[in-house]
């Protein structure tokens, strides 16, 4: 760990981020993955069916659907071409991985993320790519990268 900043400065950091995103953040229902280390010797042969998530209920997120600005998103390390990512910041705690996912109760879903006609619909957002910003030794912010998680509705 860096000297420049001690550790109680970045705790500090840390629960300021913890209350803004209480502030301004949804509620929603987050699932993280257990068992990717014992899956991953056969992970040629692995379903999504076979993870297993622990639940963490109400779980608060300050989702940005339309993040246009290409700089903050260079800067982030997140590279995109011909798409508009959808970021989101979480807390410290629980930590986040990459197939974890959240689900979220949205009443408004634009065509270009929903299933546009089709049989599929859109209540899950999977993180794809994970990204500290601002830190040197210590994470203070947590970005991911959503993507939705399709599935097939009941009725079709």
């Amino acid at each position: 760990m860096s000297k420049l900043l001690p550790e109680s400065v970045i705790d500090v950091y840390r629960s300021f981020n913890d209350i803004i995103i209480d502030l301004i953040g949804v509620s929603c229902d987050l699932y993280i993955p257990n068992n990717l280390t014992s899956l991953e010797s056969n992970d040629a042969y692995t379903s999504p069916k076979d993870i297993t998530y622990n639940k963490y209920i109400n779980q608060v997120v300050w989702v940005t659907w339309f993040e246009k600005n290409v700089y903050r998103l260079k800067k982030l390390g997140m590279f995109v071409e011909g798409e508009v990512p959808i970021l989101a910041r979480f807390k410290n705690t629980p930590v986040i991985t990459l197939q974890s996912y959240i689900q979220d109760p949205i009443r408004y879903i634009p065509n270009s993320i929903s299933g546009n006609g089709t049989n599929e619909i859109v209540d899950s957002f999977e993180i794809v790519d994970i990204a500290m910003s601002n830190t040197y030794a210590d994470e203070i912010y947590r970005y991911c990268k959503l993507a939705p998680l399709r599935r097939k509705a009941r009725n079709a």
